[in-house]
């Protein structure tokens, strides 16, 4: 039986949802989009830059230069309630055929959310890597959010620090005095993960913060599962309500409640 990752993070709809980090974002959004798509046309959006997601069923790509315009056709789209659209990419034009650029921060400003209750934004890029650390000017968080997902993989767990393991290496050994070859324990990987200037920095009162650990692809995992989950929800910096974990690859997930020690 499928897990249900949407079960899981429990979005109360309309949501708006930004997701920050490394590790699997772009694969934890369409899973969702696909989950979502089976009562609403879900809209994965970026404030960054993606690659164009694979072709699949009921996935279609909107590309504009001009905001206004890519909303209107949007919003018109939505009115169609066309059975064939079920889920939908949005961006600006392509940079390169394999390189799509972001809308704006304000995009969802404009879009009907009737007809769009679900917005996943990708709000930055870590090139596949499993942790990062974020320059100045990233993420971009887009407007009116009601969650921020951080995402991490498991997989950068006990490995040594450095350019191989942590996105940004050289900013972070500088601006948190880190030593290569140490190792990612689970309590420097979340504190690095929900540091004041890490990728949860624009966080505001009032937006609700679920952080995805991914690649726990077997239950040999669950206690390193359960290991950084713990130092997630202890962080001290952000409110973090529960922590969601899971395998994309593998089809597990699971949730990590505040309340469990």
């Amino acid at each position: 039986m499928e897990s249900s990752f949407a079960r899981h993070f429990a979005f109360r709809l309309p949501a708006l949802v930004n997701f920050v980090g490394g590790g699997g974002k772009t694969s934890l959004i369409l899973r969702l989009s696909e989950e979502f798509s089976g009562d609403h046309v879900p809209i994965y959006t970026t404030t960054t830059r993606i690659h164009p997601p694979h072709p699949a069923d009921g996935l279609a790509v909107l590309c504009g230069n001009d905001a206004r315009c890519l909303q209107f056709v949007l919003n018109r789209l939505g009115r169609s309630a066309d059975p064939h659209l079920r889920r939908l990419v949005v961006a600006d034009i392509e940079q390169r055929p394999d390189l799509l650029l972001g809308v704006r921060p304000d995009f969802a400003a404009a879009v009907d959310r009737d007809l769009f209750p679900v917005i996943l934004n990708e709000a930055d890029g870590a090139r596949s890597m499993s942790l990062k650390v974020p320059r100045e000017g990233e993420p971009v968080l887009m407007d009116g959010s009601n969650y921020l997902v951080p995402v991490i993989g498991l997989d950068c767990l006990n490995k040594p620090l450095g350019p191989e393991t942590l996105f940004r290496w050289e900013l972070a050994r500088e601006r948190h005095s880190l030593h290569a070859g140490g190792t990612i324990t689970a309590d420097l990987a979340a504190s690095l993960l929900l540091h004041p200037e890490g990728v949860c920095k624009d966080w505001r009162p009032g937006i609700r913060i679920i952080p995805y650990i991914n690649k726990a692809d077997s239950a040999v995992q669950d206690s390193l599962v359960r290991e950084l989950g713990q130092a997630i929800l202890h962080n001290g910096n952000f409110p973090v309500e529960r922590v969601v974990w899971g395998s994309l690859h593998f089809d597990r997930a699971g949730v990590i409640p505040a309340d469990v020690h």
